[in-house]
């Protein structure tokens, strides 16, 4: 069968509806875990609930399984494809989506969000609070998208002249080599005991710049890529990692150290990145009207979902004490709402504020 069709289709749309809907679902699933954070059982976050409930740490810990290594791989695909367009500004460019957000993210909106942490501490007034990364909070992903488009830059035109990949190596990428890479490159940043610095969170710009890289790869071979986001492959997928997950968790490997078994676990994660990258691919590649507003308003979402999460939790339901489900969905539909209509009534209609809060103007979008 020819996959390439609708990958065409969508270049004729202008448009990757598919891949693109891919990056607004896994950044808004920062809602979803964030808030679930506050109902964790054992586990303290920036403010967190006197009930908790179990329940929220299977919630938090599946999305935390697979949702940063997906946001990568399509975050290198976008990347990888403004490059192909040999814009001799590309690098600038790439670089003005990151660092306006940023910075007024991290100095003006974070610290309100801090202070109403209360369950952190941080180094109010000393110089500590900008060199350690405590100005960044949520933002440790933008930290280290500007490194990796700094540090693949000069390896574009090398990854564009590789060989196109079969469909069985793409599946050996995302299911073996890019984990086992990855890990091996999150163990190497343990030894170093490097600590987070201004923007770059170490352990974390070392172990998803696999990820990144390969989903450079994946849009040099696009086609071979959309190729494999089905619902046969995504079945597939899903069921090795459950039965994986399974033994894991709870059959022979009992004997092992936690460290062990989180290594083995990750090592499994690609089988759950692949089902949830060809899921959502699916459900957004008809690029209706509502999937574009929902896409294009992701990015102004994710800076403002923790704040928002922290200050609504603070302020009104930290002394209500509703059912937690109950908490839970009204925090996460509250935060949507405010985020995404202050993208579309505020932002989207302002060409300064869109290029400080998205790092692009109003023509461009």
């Amino acid at each position: 069968m020819n996959f390439s069709g609708t990958l065409e289709k969508e270049k004729g749309m202008h448009r990757l509806h598919g891949i693109d809907f891919c990056r607004a679902v896994f950044m808004i699933l920062g809602l979803f875990y964030h808030t679930a954070l506050i109902y964790n059982d054992g586990y303290v976050w920036r403010v967190s609930s006197a009930d908790s409930s179990v329940v929220f740490n299977y919630i938090s810990n599946f999305i935390h399984a697979f949702r940063m290594e997906a946001f990568y791989i399509i975050s290198g695909f976008f990347y990888f494809l403004v490059f192909t367009k040999k814009n001799n500004n590309f690098l600038n460019e790439r670089l003005l989506r990151i660092v306006p957000p940023l910075i007024l993210c991290g100095f003006l909106i974070n610290p309100i969000m801090n202070y109403f942490s209360d369950q952190r501490t941080y180094n109010w007034g000393e110089l500590t609070y900008f060199t350690d990364g405590q100005w960044l909070g949520h933002l440790w992903f933008l930290g280290n998208l500007i490194a990796y488009f700094i540090l693949t830059y000069p390896i574009c035109s090398f990854i564009l002249n590789t060989n196109e990949l079969s469909k069985n190596k793409m599946l050996i990428c995302f299911y073996f080599l890019i984990p086992f890479l990855s890990l091996c490159s999150l163990a190497f940043s343990k030894v170093m005991l490097l600590d987070n610095f201004v923007f770059i969170t170490f352990d974390s710009l070392f172990y998803y710049y696999f990820y990144f890289l390969f989903g450079c790869v994946c849009y040099k071979n696009r086609d071979v890529f959309v190729s494999i986001l089905n619902y046969k492959i995504a079945f597939y997928s899903a069921f090795i990692y459950l039965f994986i997950y399974l033994i894991i968790n709870y059959s022979y490997f009992k004997f092992l150290e936690p460290d062990y078994i989180k290594a083995i676990t990750k090592l499994s994660n690609g089988f759950l990145v692949l089902t949830l990258i060809a899921i959502t691919y699916k459900l957004g590649v008809n690029g209706s009207k509502l999937t574009r507003k929902f896409s294009d308003s992701s990015y102004t979402i994710y800076l403002l979902h923790q704040p928002l999460i922290v200050l609504i939790y603070y302020f009104f339901f930290e002394s209500l004490h509703l059912p937690l489900l109950l908490e839970y969905v009204l925090i996460i539909s509250l935060t949507f709402l405010i985020s995404f209509s202050i993208h579309h009534w505020f932002l989207v209609k302002n060409p300064t504020l869109l290029f400080l809060f998205n790092g692009v103007s109003k023509k461009r979008l």
